[in-house]
């Protein structure tokens, strides 16, 4: 490996933050840690020591990772304290320093782990007391009450102040929160991820190593890669190969009546608005014609429709005249390169039931239905290619 891409590889930053984020949490930890030292020292009328090293470390995890499970009150609190108690008897049973210390270390993860308040930082609370140690004089269980519970305490009503009140976070995460993430509902951040969150939290369990990673993370991450796998297996598949050409389509100004009698007569749910260059510039369905009739306790919906068809004969009129003027402006179109996935994301997400396929000069060529979809999904490894027949009849169903 070269030297700059060593070097690349050492500064590459782990957390994806903003300047502004980054700024925030510093100026956080800094406020923190400093009413922490000197309330701590003033309670503690100057005595040596008033603040333990691992406070710095615990400042940074709970305003950089807030939300994370390692930065909550009971694992800041419990961390800190069951790991000061063990770096505190340790020495009275182990002499040497090193395995002393050695031994606190391994101790407070397995403790930490097993109370379910893991704490990085409180193994150094545990190191501190041995590290610090005169041969002659052992620190007691006065070191656990000042300065570990006072600096912790007084620590953790900071962060509560700052994260809920100065950042505007939603901090500490209560139980409801932790026990809604385990409720069996079906994840929302994705319909293509057709599984429920106990099935993330199952496949968590059965990892048996922990994950700093929320279940909606997780569940996009699992949508990604089945949009990566679906692509792959799917890769000669593309909207050229499986769309439906020489559909009928309207222009802006196509009567009304015209295009609901060329619906009815194709049987036809949709129909493409396209403008003088043949570029798409709307779509009408059925929905279309009825959302601009206003019905009225004294008429017949078949009468008022008919009205709505029917061309005006007066020179002005409030009803709308021509199919651009009930037409639907915002189109969800795809050019004819692109791949499957990009369908699927369209139909299954956002639940589009026809789509406009284009050429490279954004030009209408064709339309995808969801048989066009489907039978791709059936038929991978073959080009759907529709016959004359098939069209009519495609048409004639009204997809």
């Amino acid at each position: 490996m070269s030297l700059p891409s060593l070097f690349k590889t050492l500064t590459s930053d782990p957390l994806a933050i903003s300047r502004r984020e980054q700024i925030l949490v510093a100026l956080a930890g800094l406020v923190a840690i400093f009413f922490t030292g000197i309330l701590s020292h003033r309670l503690l009328a100057g005595s040596m020591p008033f603040m333990i090293a691992s406070m710095g470390a615990s400042s940074a995890l709970v305003f950089v990772m807030a939300g994370s499970p390692l930065a909550q009150p009971w694992p800041l609190v419990g961390g800190h304290l069951i790991s000061a108690c063990i770096g505190v008897g340790v020495p009275y049973l182990i002499p040497d320093t090193v395995n002393a210390a050695a031994t606190a270390a391994g101790l407070s993860i397995l403790f930490m782990l097993a109370l379910r308040c893991f704490h990085p930082p409180g193994t150094a609370t545990a190191l501190a007391p041995i590290l610090s140690n005169h041969p002659d004089k052992l620190y007691d269980l006065q070191y656990v009450l000042t300065p570990v519970v006072l600096n912790v305490l007084l620590l953790l009503a900071l962060t509560i102040i700052i994260n809920r009140w100065v950042l505007k976070r939603n901090y500490p995460l209560n139980n409801q929160q932790f026990l809604a993430k385990k409720t069996l509902q079906p994840a929302k951040t994705n319909q293509l991820s057709n599984f429920y969150k106990a099935d993330i939290q199952q496949a968590i369990v059965d990892f048996d190593n922990f994950l700093d990673i929320s279940y909606e993370d997780l569940s996009q991450l699992f949508t990604q890669i089945q949009l990566n796998s679906f692509k792959r297996h799917q890769a000669l598949v593309n909207c050229a190969s499986i769309m439906t050409q020489d559909i009928i389509t309207v222009n802006y100004d196509t009567e009304v009546e015209y295009a609901w009698n060329l619906m009815q007569q194709h049987n036809l749910k949709a129909l493409p608005v396209l403008d003088r260059a043949r570029r798409v510039i709307g779509i009408v369905t059925q929905y279309d014609f009825f959302k601009y009739v206003k019905l009225t306790p004294y008429a017949s919906f078949q009468e008022k429709f008919l009205n709505f068809l029917k061309k005006s004969t007066d020179i002005t009129t409030t009803k709308p005249e021509a199919i651009g003027h009930i037409m639907s402006r915002n189109v969800a179109s795809l050019s004819v390169s692109s791949p499957i996935e990009d369908i699927m994301q369209l139909m299954v997400n956002d639940g589009h039931r026809h789509i406009p396929i284009v050429d490279r000069e954004q030009r209408f060529v064709g339309m995808i239905f969801q048989r066009n979809f489907i039978s791709a999904l059936f038929h991978s490894k073959t080009t759907f290619i529709p016959s004359t027949d098939e069209i009519i009849s495609s048409e004639i169903v009204g997809h």
